[in-house]
């Protein structure tokens, strides 16, 4: 059945506009509720009659709709939220996430204008969501699901864990041969510096050495020449005068 809502509608529509629904949701929820009549002869030409006195603020209203949906399409979003190890969310975003981040931006937007794909979404990712911001205007807002620093962590830890968990005993073991490989590298170098810092302080220990032996050795030679007697001049011999 035809109706005219007279004001908005979630997932339907907008004041003025003339929607199609079954007669069960308009006959026992929408008329009741006095969000819409039937849309009959007479009441089109009563609307149309109306929407040419609002033509001339109709337009300026399509202009600024316009402006907003060309700013919502430039913006990059990014939703920041816990994240499990696999990629899944811990709970789900739906509009009314993205309505905040567009508050954020100081777009003011109703959730019902938002229109996510299944309602929900449960997984990191770039996605596209229709923001209907007129009527007769909408906008694609492209954003990205992203996990938050402590999901990151968090999904690091498990993929490395993963990895280790993954290596086949080849390639364990040829890292195990590596580094033991580079311990002995580092080991070379400790045992050759150690073994000249033991020939440097063995030198200065065999020269000390040598200057006390030859010292003792010019002593001895003082005292033994100092105990040694004087050798007597031979006597001369005088001529017996005749």
């Amino acid at each position: 059945m035809e109706l005219i809502l007279k004001e908005n509608v979630a997932h339907l529509g907008f004041k003025d506009e003339i929607v199609d629904v079954k007669d069960g949701y308009g006959r026992n929820y929408l008329i009741p509720k006095g969000k819409a009549i039937l849309a009959t002869s007479s009441a089109k030409k009563v609307l149309a009659e109306n929407l040419k006195q609002k033509a001339f603020k109709e337009k300026a209203l399509i202009d600024e709709a316009n402006k907003l949906a060309k700013k919502i399409e430039k913006l990059e979003i990014k939703v920041k939220t816990k994240v499990g190890p696999d990629g899944k969310l811990f709970g789900s975003i739906s509009n009314i996430d993205i309505s905040n981040s567009l508050a954020e931006n100081k777009i003011e937007l109703e959730k019902e204008s938002i229109s996510i794909p299944g309602r929900t979404l449960k997984r990191v990712g770039k996605y596209e969501v229709t923001v209907r911001v007129h009527r007769e205007v909408s906008a694609e807002l492209a954003f990205e699901i992203e996990p938050d620093e402590e999901s990151i962590k968090l999904m690091a830890a498990a993929k490395s864990k993963k990895a280790k968990k993954s290596k086949s005993p080849e390639e364990a073991t040829a890292e195990g041969e590596a580094a033991a490989k580079e311990e002995v590298k580092e080991e070379k170098p400790k045992k050759e510096v150690a073994a000249k810092e033991e020939v440097t302080e063995k030198k200065p220990k065999k020269k000390a050495t040598e200057k006390k032996a030859q010292a003792k050795k010019a002593t001895a030679k003082k005292a033994t020449a100092k105990k040694a007697p004087a050798k007597k001049a031979p006597a001369k011999k005088t001529a017996v005068k005749k």
